[in-house]
């Protein structure tokens, strides 16, 4: 990211990610097929660091959604001309379908997870499987990503905090 920042996204070179890494090109495509999978790893990290900073939040699983929604607007305002290119070139790649499962994976388990805890401790429905409210907000969030990639202005900031409260009115008991 600090490469993107520092030279472009666009006018970051493999050769460029693959010096600062100090790691030989054969090796970047030994785990990357293309510059836009790193936003693969991205969302591996922030995953990561999210769960661990979920770790101090108290209350139960409704806070820690919001909490969840909150921190991904913010890491996502951090980097978000990095992120509105990045983005748009992962969804300009020809095996879209797959390297969205493959990026996905962590922050779906992620939220599946606080979702079953709810249900486990009463505060959620149990009428929903967690994993299909996750792809659910996982695939909102990525239609608003679209459309801020678009700079489309209809779609607001709150977005998934909307998205999320109109989730939590259905999933509360």
């Amino acid at each position: 990211m600090a490469l993107f920042a520092a030279r472009d996204y666009d006018t970051a070179t493999i050769e460029d990610i693959c010096e600062r890494a100090d790691v030989a090109k054969a090796t970047f495509f030994l785990h990357f097929p293309n510059k836009a999978a790193l936003l693969t790893e991205f969302n591996e990290r922030l995953t990561h660091d999210l769960e661990q900073r979920l770790l101090s939040v108290e209350g139960g699983s409704e806070n820690k959604l919001r909490f969840l929604v909150g921190a991904m607007l913010l890491d996502w305002e951090k980097n978000a001309e990095i992120m509105r290119k990045m983005v748009g070139d992962f969804l300009n790649q020809p095996s879209l379908p797959a390297a969205a499962t493959k990026a996905n994976e962590g922050i779906l388990d992620l939220i599946a997870n606080i979702i079953r805890d709810g249900q486990q401790s009463g505060e959620f429905s149990s009428l929903v499987a967690p994993h299909l409210v996750a792809a659910a907000l996982v695939a909102s969030w990525g239609a608003f990503v679209s459309a801020w990639i678009a700079d489309r202005d209809d779609i607001p900031q709150s977005a998934g905090e909307d998205v999320l409260g109109i989730m939590l009115n259905g999933l509360k008991t």
